[in-house]
């Protein structure tokens, strides 16, 4: 008659240590088991799971004045007719790709929307691309909006802000805004 053998498994789930974003957690299944003769073994392995940082959108404004030729600065000087071009540079310092990103910029009283800067209504350029103005066309990454005056650029996700087009920005990366403005 042939032997029989016999296997008792037991396995255990250890994790051998807590750990946030930008950490790691080792998990580890051990085997014990015996075999027929009474042999007692047992064995393991782990793998790890690293944590990415989440995304972190870091937001950066800066202007110039065009008509004198000025560079980009936090104060810009001007008169009036005098045109000032707005740049936000929208960075991700996270380790995810961040989604449906939306920047808005409510101009404040004292200045116009330039809607033709960068070519007939294109007012708006967004990664060096031009961009149209108009809100109910929602074929790009942006838009005027009239009331109140406000750049919006990005989708939602709920698809009802105007925008066609989704702005997602992967780790390290940037998004370049640029718009313009007449000094009333």
């Amino acid at each position: 008659m042939g032997k029989k053998m016999i296997m008792v498994l037991g396995v255990v789930l250890i994790f051998t240590k807590l750990a946030s974003a930008g950490g790691t957690i080792t998990n580890t299944a051990n085997l014990d088991y015996n075999d027929a003769s009474g042999g007692t073994y047992t064995t393991a392995d782990s793998c790890d799971l690293i944590l990415k940082t989440p995304p972190n959108i870091v937001i950066e404004k800066r202007g110039r004045n065009i008509t004198r030729s000025g560079t980009y600065t936090d104060i810009v000087v001007g008169t009036s007719t005098e045109i000032v071009e707005y740049r936000v540079i929208l960075k991700n310092t996270g380790e995810e790709t961040a989604r449906f990103i939306i920047m808005m910029d409510t101009l404040p009283v004292g200045v116009t929307f330039q809607p033709d800067a960068y070519g007939t209504d294109m007012g708006i350029k967004v990664d060096d691309i031009a961009q149209t103005n108009q809100y109910e066309f929602a074929d790009d990454k942006a838009n005027y909006g009239k009331m109140p005056k406000t750049i919006i650029v990005g989708k939602n996700e709920g698809e009802d802000n105007g925008n066609a087009v989704e702005i997602a920005i992967d780790s390290g990366i940037s998004v370049i805004i640029l718009y313009q403005v007449k000094i009333d």
